[in-house]
């Protein structure tokens, strides 16, 4: 569903910032100068460390002067084994020396630095996902699903990203006009709705039937004969499955949906972050995937940071549920005879 344009969501220079802040303790504990021996191996672009500091991941795209004479580090493979951008003297025992730029860490320019983040925006999403939160769930309306093409009760459609299956034949977008597809963002379903279509339904002449709710069959979709309604669903293999209806029908549905990975704009200070309040969690889950494979032990304190921001952006959905009333839905033929949508 559209946004509003005015959402006071945080820039992701907010968040990229905040990330600097947490990693000043990480920082601290970095040897800028590094110094020692190495062996030249053939071929010279590769270095075998001997003596003094070890090879760090930090050391990427360093540069790193070999018995006098410059060159750069195109990756640290090991603690002991790095390779060279440019052919080195083949020899052993060479005195080599580099300077960590700790000031460079996490700033916007580094090319690390938007993985990092998206790698951290997925994790915060799975989170607030998990608890339920709203903005990780959206409704879709799929009009004039084609009637099922084939009446034998075993006979199942499908709806999946990229087409529906009607029981004969998969259709797509390009095979058939108004095809309905799952919307990009479709991660699983929560619940759907259906109702009997309107042919050329405008806003003016609107369809005014009244959709009734479906259940879920998460054992799998049973046999029946093909009558005016689906009342069922199932969900497996990526794909929506339905038992199929002897009429087009229309279907609302409320689904669990991720946001796109962040891609910035012209500038970070340009491109929001789309959850609110939520770069305190962002930062501390990015600064925790920075600190980890680098050996810190600080990524622990970063995560319980980052999950405790978490339930503080929950917390406020929790306290709006809290205000309504909820029961479970009764299931089966005698809760479905209760429930007049049906009958």
């Amino acid at each position: 569903m559209p946004l509003a344009p005015s959402a006071p969501y945080d820039p992701l220079s907010t968040v990229t910032a905040l990330v600097r802040v947490l990693l000043g303790d990480f920082i601290q504990n970095i040897q800028p100068n590094n110094a020692g021996v190495v062996n030249v191996n053939a071929g010279g672009l590769s270095i075998t460390w001997v003596s003094g500091n070890q090879f760090t991941a930090l050391m990427n795209g360093v540069a790193i002067v070999i018995n006098g004479v410059p060159n750069t580090i195109a990756m640290v493979t090991s603690p002991t084994t790095a390779t060279l951008v440019n052919q080195a003297a083949v020899a052993n025992g060479l005195n080599y020396s580099l300077v960590i730029p700790t000031g460079d860490i996490f700033a916007d320019t580094q090319a690390y630095v938007v993985p990092t983040v998206n790698l951290a925006w997925r994790k915060l999403q799975k989170k607030l996902a998990d608890k339920g939160h709203p903005r990780l769930e959206n409704t879709t309306i799929l009009t004039s699903l084609p009637v099922i093409a084939n009446l034998d009760p075993g006979v199942e459609q499908y709806i999946t990203w990229s087409g529906f299956y009607d029981g004969v034949s998969l259709w797509t977008p390009a095979t058939l006009a108004g095809c309905p597809v799952l919307p990009a963002d479709f991660i699983s379903p929560l619940y759907f709705e259906e109702r009997q279509s309107v042919s050329g339904a405008t806003a003016q002449n609107p369809n005014l039937n009244v959709f009734r709710r479906m259940h879920p069959a998460p054992n799998g979709l049973r046999s029946r004969a093909k009558g005016s309604w689906n009342r069922y669903f199932d969900w497996r293999e990526d794909a929506v499955y339905f038992p199929g209806s002897i009429l087009n029908m229309d279907v609302k549905g409320r689904y669990a949906a991720y946001l796109p990975d962040i891609a910035p704009a012209a500038s970070f200070a340009a491109t929001p972050v789309p959850i609110m309040n939520c770069a305190d969690a962002l930062a501390n889950y990015a600064a925790s995937i920075f600190v980890t494979p680098r050996g810190s032990l600080l990524g622990p304190n970063f995560d319980a940071a980052g999950d405790m921001a978490i339930s503080q952006i929950t917390n406020s959905y929790a306290k709006l549920q809290q205000r309504a009333s909820y029961s479970r839905r009764p299931w089966g033929m005698r809760g479905m005879r209760r429930n007049s949508l049906y009958h």
